[in-house]
């Protein structure tokens, strides 16, 4: 059985990976545990300023020598200093951000924490979390009978992008915050992200979204660590 330790930007990527990664990786041999960043003295999650995600990464990477370390962050809102960052040309597709991104953050963890190279392997979802649930639209309105009136304006917003991965064209228009100002009751990540997330199933998501999906096929085929 290998581990792997998910650095999860908030309490809606810990929840996801508790209730359905969890469940897909394990009959792969794969135990993940979601583990969320220390911001405060009480509280954890999200503000991944850079010092502190080396911190954490660092710390994490020396707990054992056999366990390997990924991340679970979103493309949307990176902080300016955040590790590897600086450098990273301007690109429009988010598929190809996120992987710059990966690389360079990858070399500077590695180089800062003297850990193996692959024992850290970061993931950067485009845009953000939320894109993973228009892999599906249909299944808004099974996770809230409410929500059945915005299915079609769900389904219009997955079908104007090349992919759910894709979806973003401003500051008010990523993935989140178009659910945020459609949905009626109003979207709260936590509760129904891993509601609507658990309807649409983790093989969907991985046929939708290609970042997403080779995250996955990365962790199910990793060696076991001497």
């Amino acid at each position: 059985m290998k581990k792997v330790i998910i650095a999860c930007e908030g309490q809606t990527e810990e929840a996801f990976v508790k209730r359905l990664l969890y469940g897909e990786l394990w009959p792969k041999e794969v135990f993940a545990e979601p583990r969320l960043i220390p911001t405060s003295s009480h509280g954890r999650g999200g503000a991944l300023k850079g010092q502190r995600v080396l911190r954490f990464l660092r710390n994490t990477l020396r707990e054992q020598h056999n366990t390997y370390v990924t991340t679970f962050f979103d493309l949307v809102s990176l902080p300016a200093d955040f590790l590897g960052l600086a450098g990273i040309s301007a690109t429009t597709d988010p598929i190809d951000c996120a992987t710059r991104i990966e690389s360079a953050f990858h070399d500077v963890v590695v180089r800062k924490t003297e850990c193996r190279s692959e024992r850290f392997f970061p993931h950067i979802q485009p845009y953000e979390f939320e894109a993973l649930l228009f892999s599906d639209t249909s299944c808004f309105a099974e996770a809230e009978p409410a929500w059945e009136a915005f299915v079609g304006k769900l389904l219009s917003i997955r079908k104007s992008s090349k992919g759910p991965e894709y979806i973003n064209d401003g500051i008010n228009t990523h993935p989140s915050a178009r659910l945020r100002d459609l949905l009626r009751p109003r979207y709260k990540k936590v509760i129904h992200g891993t509601k609507v997330s658990t309807k649409i199933g983790i093989a969907c998501m991985r046929s939708e979204c290609q970042h997403f999906d080779g995250w996955l096929k990365r962790i199910e085929n990793l060696p076991e660590l001497d």
